[in-house]
């Protein structure tokens, strides 16, 4: 085993490196299209780094740190005992207006917390999830991908952090960050085959064959899934070490990768869903815009899915439609704002 980690290791270290050379290659089409555009590109870059990575990895170290689970089971009441402490002063709780007059420090009274917070926590963790789906869906570049990842990661976890009242021990949290690393640098290559044959699964419909680029459009959509299964074992990994007391061993943290992968296809299954709805409209539409099609498949089809679905706010379809486009392809994007603001001009 100790000799797999040294091997998955330096197969993440050679990933870095087709990352950076993607890093590269989107500063040289930005720099062919502007120098400035090039410029941007880099300020942009290191704010969104700065404001979203470094940021959020600051404050989680400022977070008090609680008790992680133990595994001594003698010591498991100590644990619970200064959790449900810690929790009577939980801002949620409060804002829910908890009710601590029949809370003991007992590990029956903890359950009851527990089963509030969890809750709670499940709703950050579908929000965070298919944010990234969406993002690293549209998303044509391993560079970007990684720096959505290494985004939504830390800060998801600082928002679990937040919400259980306490960051784990500086060993826990180097051992989650592993876990954020290998996610960002390895793209979840495990579960690739697997998740795979679950797209095809759903999408399999012999009329959208016809479709121009549909397997670019499957394999953008099997990416996406793939991080999000990855950020949602990062979530339980997580969530684990602040909600358990005991466990017999440190896999117990770690659920089981069917678990992770079901626990992601149902976050993100009304996406998904709603995305074959709009494929097969696709292949009876004769108002398709090929140029569309060629420069970013994904984001033309998420943009049609966008302007169908009922789930999203009207005055924010414009907003996650621009989105698309920018992420999908920033030298497309970044063209045709010039070229309208030319013609308007």
């Amino acid at each position: 085993m100790k000799y797999i980690k040294k091997i998955i290791f330096f197969i993440s270290l050679f990933v870095l490196y087709l990352i950076f050379k993607e890093f590269l290659q989107l500063y040289v089409y930005m720099k062919n299209v502007h120098p400035y555009a090039a410029y941007g590109t880099l300020v942009i870059i290191a704010f969104v780094f700065i404001f979203y990575v470094v940021s959020p990895i600051i404050k989680i170290l400022k977070i008090p740190k609680n008790y992680g689970p133990t595994l001594d089971k003698s010591k498991e009441s100590e644990i619970i005992t200064f959790r449900i402490e810690k929790f009577r002063k939980n801002k949620f709780l409060k804002e829910q207006t908890f009710d601590f007059s029949k809370i003991n420090n007992d590990k029956e009274s903890y359950n009851k917390i527990l089963k509030v917070l969890s809750k709670q926590a499940s709703d950050i963790r579908k929000n965070r999830v298919s944010q990234l789906f969406y993002s690293t869906a549209i998303a044509q570049n391993g560079f970007l991908d990684a720096i959505l990842i290494l985004s939504a990661s830390i800060n998801h976890i600082k928002e679990i952090f937040l919400l259980y009242n306490g960051r784990v021990s500086n060993r826990d949290l180097f051992t989650i960050g592993k876990k954020v690393y290998y996610s960002m640098a390895i793209g979840g290559s495990e579960g690739v085959e697997y998740v795979t044959e679950e797209i095809f699964s759903k999408f399999a419909v012999d009329s959208l064959k016809s479709i121009p680029f549909i397997d670019k459009i499957f394999s953008s959509i099997a990416d996406g899934f793939v991080n999000a299964a990855l950020l949602t074992r990062i979530s339980y990994v997580t969530e684990n070490y602040c909600k358990l007391t005991y466990i017999e061993s440190e896999k117990d943290l770690v659920p089981s990768a069917h678990f992770i992968f079901n626990s992601a296809k149902n976050i993100t299954s009304h996406t998904i869903d709603k995305l074959k709805e709009s494929l097969i409209k696709m292949t009876v539409d004769s108002s398709i815009n090929f140029a569309m099609i060629a420069v970013n498949p994904i984001g033309y089809v998420l943009g049609k899915t966008i302007d169908k679905s009922d789930n999203i706010d009207p005055s924010k379809k414009e907003r996650l439609k621009d989105h698309a486009k920018l992420v999908g392809n920033p030298v497309v994007y970044v063209m045709g704002k010039l070229f309208k603001s030319l013609r308007k001009n």
